[in-house]
């Protein structure tokens, strides 16, 4: 080979070399590619925190002795050397005889209720833990205060028994109520949430959890709703404590103030008390018919919603403050919250 062919080779050579360089470099700095991994990557890493529901339960309306399942998606928020705790939508569980969980290695287990919540739709399940269960793991939970409208999500499940499957999408809104049930508050978001997809997790782009995934639009595409984490972990935290979630009760009934009224009463939010139930806490408080709501514990009272919202949220025998006007002139009232079973 002739020194000349020999420089030739080389030259092209380093040329090739650092075409590719630039390629790479390039494709390191493209901000798709670098989105593209991070899905990737939630995906990998959070599959064994991902749960397949199966709920057995016996169809009265078929007369042979046969087993009917229904299909919802789970999570797992703890594990110790005994058990795997797992959250999931009270509505996937609400006909069971016969709960298992599936993980992503296969692997099928006896799920037990631990308790669960029909207001807010929020279920803790149990597994014992093996040592086949060993790669599996809880979530990492995400900052609700760091998430805004337009943020990507993935959302997480087994819908139509295709286990493991995430769509893709952002945050189309947050703080929805759709008067489904006091703890709404929800994110919504336009990542597919199909049948099947009840209780899995809504992850942010970093592979935390930022909400459960609990309600869908039947005519509606691309619209579905999460609770927040924040609120799934508090009515968490109660079962696991008390076995249901106690609840606070202040005894009024309130509607809404129509933009006339609140423009001659010369304030910007509250809700009117129509009724006060006998022996609340709010009779007990000195509040009366026609007194408007205007703020509870400093946060604005804008609807009926907000306040059941707030209310929900109190425990028995917590002490609230009202703001409220009456004759046209704003006062505190203390109150103190009793338990919800106090109702009669």
């Amino acid at each position: 080979m002739t020194s000349k062919l020999l420089t030739m080779l080389i030259l092209f050579s380093v040329i090739i070399s650092c075409q590719e360089k630039k390629k790479e470099v390039k494709e390191k700095g493209n901000p798709i590619v670098e989105i593209q991994e991070k899905i990737a990557n939630v995906i990998k890493n959070t599959k064994p925190s991902i749960i397949t529901v199966i709920s057995q339960f016996k169809d009265n309306f078929i007369l042979r002795d046969e087993n009917n399942e229904s299909l919802g998606s789970g999570f797992i928020v703890k594990k110790d050397k005994d058990f795997i705790y797992i959250l999931t939508d009270a509505h996937v569980i609400e006909k069971s005889n016969n709960i298992k969980v599936r993980f992503f290695n296969g692997v099928e287990s006896r799920a037990y209720i631990v308790g669960k919540d029909d207001k807010s739709d929020v279920a803790v399940l149990k597994v014992k833990n093996s040592d086949r269960l060993k790669d599996v793991y809880p979530v990492k939970v995400g900052n609700l205060n760091k998430v805004k409208a337009g943020y990507f999500v993935l959302s997480a499940g087994s819908p139509y028994n295709l286990n493991y499957t995430y769509t893709f999408g952002i945050i189309s809104s947050l703080h929805r109520n759709l008067g489904l049930s006091p703890y709404e508050d929800y994110i919504q978001t336009d990542a597919a949430i199909n049948p099947g997809n009840s209780g899995g997790p809504l992850f942010n782009i970093n592979g935390e959890v930022i909400g459960m995934n609990v309600a869908v639009i039947d005519t509606g595409e691309g619209i579905g709703f999460a609770l927040p984490i924040n609120t799934v972990l508090d009515i968490y935290k109660d079962i696991i404590k008390y076995g249901k979630v106690p609840r606070g009760w202040l005894g009024v009934l309130v509607q809404p103030l129509s933009e006339k009224a609140l423009k001659t009463l010369k304030i910007k939010n509250g809700v009117v008390i129509i009724k006060v139930f006998k022996n609340s806490p709010a009779e007990k408080a000195g509040l009366k018919v026609g007194d408007i709501i205007v703020s509870i514990n400093e946060k604005n009272v804008k609807s009926p919603q907000d306040l059941s919202f707030e209310i929900q949220k109190l425990k028995p025998n917590q002490k609230v403050t009202l703001k409220i006007l009456r004759k046209n002139k704003l006062k505190q009232v203390q109150v103190f919250i009793e338990p919800s079973d106090m109702l009669k």
